[in-house]
């Protein structure tokens, strides 16, 4: 058996790393995710993308925190969580918004 290339994912993130990438239960989506944003992906498109979390800031001096990781929740499909590097946990509703600028909840753990 070998691995074939059957589809490429390009330029979302610039010269960001990809530090996860989740599937929707839907089957259809999924997400990826650098230290900066979160990035919503169709399967059968893969020349388009939407940002769905973006936490860069207007002056890169006044950043505080990076998004680690994103996983969407293995049922509902709408749903979301990611986490930053100062341990925040943030659970997103992508029912409320495309663009999540609010986090539905969120946890700080002891770091």
């Amino acid at each position: 058996m070998t691995a074939t290339c059957r589809r490429e994912f390009k330029n979302a993130h610039g010269t960001c790393h990809i530090d996860s990438i989740s599937q929707n239960s839907d089957g259809q989506t999924f997400i990826s995710t650098d230290a900066l944003k979160v990035n919503l992906w169709d399967i059968e498109c893969g020349s388009e993308t939407f940002n769905i979390i973006n936490i860069k800031p207007d002056n890169l001096a006044d950043l505080t925190e990076v998004i680690t990781s994103a996983n969407f929740h293995p049922t509902n499909c709408h749903t979301l969580t990611y986490s930053t590097s100062l341990g925040a946990i943030r659970l997103c509703d992508m029912r409320e918004s495309a663009l999540q600028t609010n986090h539905a909840k969120g946890t700080q753990l002891g770091v």
